[in-house]
């Protein structure tokens, strides 16, 4: 009778033993899980393209089945969504904000990972950016200029692409995330219509919209603006002239957004008003001969189409995304293969003690002060057609 007492006290022990052994073991595990969180946000707020390690995550599929109310995942414009994320910036004043503006936020604004608008006024509704800027056409670039610095300094990290439109111009998101899912935002380039006149390397049309890569408005804000010799100071001139001008200086490639056809995909008519005839003011202005063998105006995957009023934003929303036609197949099929071998000629930067190289370059951290170099430029690759 005296052996249980002295066993039921060793039981215990080796109970109260064991229940130690395993706080001890969950204590370190989570100490550890601490650390390598802490130790994964150190890399990526050091890293100029935080973003870059998110291509690791997608790669490992999940192991479970999505949520129900998410996208099925076999659906490529619901993936690229998540994989190609684009900042829409709309110019717009507080004049057309409920006559032009509002009716992007009703329709194919929504289809962007974030949509901000830029004006001169705030507007609750419309949640648009005030601008210490003035109102005006012959002030273009001096509000693009501060609305792409607004853009850079609050967003800059959470995406990847950043597009610009006026708020007559209507986008085809899909077609765009589809377009861009080639390219690397790492790479200095942007793409948009391209015109001849004004600059040598060309420009892209404003009224058409454009996109920039990460690495082109890094390029732009650190290295471009605040530098007249690169970016001009002055408060007036063509916005997508001047903005031309200003990222050829800083070596960003106007990319060719052409189909395989040669034929435009960022449109700057609307071709409700001008099927199949472009305006006569366009050819003059293209950078690329048009072809000759089609009677279309436009590529099949266009992107945006500008001069378009608050009708016929609707009009296209109808067309592009309700109208069905019985036993006809809508699907494009796959996505455009990847770009290889597409990186540019590395643009030289030469500093008064240093030439600052490409791996230098990627290392800037937004609002630290950089030196503005001098510059000169080398004709780039295959970006430049």
């Amino acid at each position: 009778m005296g052996v249980r007492p002295h066993r039921k006290r060793l039981e215990l022990m080796l109970m109260v033993l064991i229940g130690l052994a395993w706080g001890l073991l969950l204590s370190e595990l989570m100490k550890r899980t601490r650390w390598q969180n802490r130790s994964d946000r150190l890399k990526e707020e050091s890293s100029p393209f935080p973003s870059s390690q998110r291509s690791r995550i997608l790669a490992t599929p999940p192991t479970t089945a999505p949520p129900t109310t998410s996208p099925p995942p076999d659906i490529l414009a619901a993936r690229l969504f998540n994989e190609t994320r684009v900042l829409c910036m709309v110019l717009t004043s507080p004049k057309t904000h409920h006559t032009r503006a509002i009716h992007i936020k009703r329709t194919w604004g929504g289809r962007c990972n974030k949509l901000i608008f830029m004006s001169t006024k705030a507007d609750r509704e419309l949640g648009s950016v005030a601008l210490n800027v003035r109102e005006g056409y012959s002030n273009l670039w001096p509000k693009t200029r501060a609305a792409l610095q607004y853009v850079y300094k609050h967003h800059f990290q959470k995406y990847d692409w950043f597009l610009k439109a006026d708020d007559d111009t209507y986008v085809i998101m899909e077609n765009l995330r589809a377009f861009l899912h080639a390219y690397d935002f790492r790479e200095p380039v942007y793409f948009g219509n391209k015109f001849r006149q004004h600059v040598k390397e060309g420009y892209m049309s404003g009224g058409a919209g454009y996109v920039l890569s990460k690495m082109a408005l890094h390029r732009l804000v650190k290295l471009g603006f605040g530098n007249s010799s690169i970016c001009t100071s002055r408060n007036y001139g063509y916005e997508d002239v001047e903005l031309g001008r200003c990222l050829a200086g800083v070596g960003v490639v106007g990319g060719d957004s052409r189909d395989e056809h040669g034929l435009s995909r960022f449109i700057p008519f609307s071709p409700l008003h001008w099927y199949p005839l472009p305006p006569e003011w366009y050819q003059p202005l293209l950078y690329y001969t048009a072809p000759d063998n089609s009677s279309d105006c436009c590529s099949n995957t266009a992107i945006s189409f500008h001069y378009n009023n608050a009708q016929e934003f609707y009009v296209l929303e109808y067309i592009i995304y309700k109208l069905r036609v019985f036993g006809l197949n809508r699907e494009l099929g796959q996505l455009p293969k990847k770009e290889t071998n597409s990186r540019p000629t590395l643009i030289h930067f030469q500093a008064k003690t240093a030439e600052l190289d490409q791996n230098a370059l990627n290392k800037l951290v937004p609002g630290k002060n950089v030196t503005k170099p001098n510059y000169r430029t080398k004709n780039t690759s295959k970006f430049k057609k």
